[in-house]
């Protein structure tokens, strides 16, 4: 069984917000997808991202505004957001006292469908 405590983890500050790293999971299992747990501190804001891979936010605490293109939502605990390729978005806590937290999980990026293909390569027979 592996075990991945909070005590024992450390969480980095990357795009704008304290990010713990969950999947891949270096030395356990290296998926074709990624995951993470973040927080945004009160009044502050994620930076804007934009990349060629599916992404989808689950909020686990606080309130947010997200911000795709042009387009913006209030979200809250147990909301979920889907952001398509190539998409430019940020997430804005509203708060200015508790910070947004929330899941993050994003797939099919140009590298990892480069890895699946060296896989499927790898378990080919010779012809």
């Amino acid at each position: 069984m592996f075990v991945q405590r909070k005590s024992e983890s450390t969480a980095k500050y990357e795009y704008g917000c304290d990010l713990r790293r969950l999947f891949p999971w270096q030395g356990i299992v290296e998926p074709s997808w990624g995951a993470g747990i973040a927080s945004v501190r009160p009044g502050e804001s994620t930076t804007v991202d934009q990349h060629d891979e599916f992404e989808t936010f689950l909020v686990l605490s606080g309130t947010g505004r997200m911000t795709i293109e042009d387009e913006c939502c209030e979200m809250s605990e147990g909301d979920v957001v889907f952001i398509e390729k190539n998409r430019r978005h940020y997430f804005t806590n509203l708060s200015n006292a508790e910070p947004l937290v929330f899941i993050t999980i994003y797939w099919d990026s140009p590298q990892a469908r480069a890895w699946l293909q060296s896989i499927i390569e790898a378990d080919r027979p010779d012809r």
